[in-house]
């Protein structure tokens, strides 16, 4: 059994990956999340749900960035789902919490802009890491060194099992 290469691009992809779901999926939507539960008082227990599965889905889609490092099939199955799922679940809650925010007329009392936009850019960006992680994670699975070892497990599986008895 030959030692496995490792392409230099899917490396960097790993990290640039990992630095982003640090900043946007852990950071910037588990801390939008946080705010809001923190804030339930005023803002009611309805954006505190909201909250609570911003929180999640950030852990979610982090879940999948490291999923998506092994050179395993079922954690690369297991990234895929998880950045999809996360990231979907994400992109709701941010819909909801921006229609929430317009319809209550929230702005920057600074900028006298929609906190929506704030929202937006802060959410928003977190559909880069948990593309990244599914793109990883199915380049991985489709890979000549995965399709390879798929094929040897087989033919250990199909071998024919040695006597027990000799004749």
């Amino acid at each position: 059994m030959g030692k496995k290469r490792k392409n230099p691009l899917i490396i960097a992809a790993k990290a640039v990956m990992l630095v982003l779901t640090a900043v946007y999926p852990l950071f910037m939507v588990c801390m939008s999340g946080a705010g809001l539960i923190y804030n339930k008082d005023s803002y009611g227990g309805k954006l505190a749900v909201v909250g609570a599965l911003l929180i999640a889905s950030g852990l979610v889609m982090a879940l999948g960035a490291v999923l998506a490092l092994p050179r395993r099939n079922l954690p690369n199955i297991a990234a895929v789902v998880c950045s999809g799922v996360g990231l979907a679940l994400c992109l709701v809650m941010m819909y909801r919490l921006c229609s929430h925010a317009d319809a209550a007329g929230w702005t920057d009392k600074f900028a006298l802009t929609p906190i929506s936009d704030m929202y937006r850019a802060r959410i928003l960006p977190c559909i880069a890491p948990a593309a990244i992680a599914a793109a990883v994670a199915a380049v991985q699975l489709c890979s000549y060194e995965a399709a390879e070892e798929r094929r040897r497990r087989r033919e250990r599986e199909d071998a024919p099992a040695p006597k027990i008895i000799d004749d």
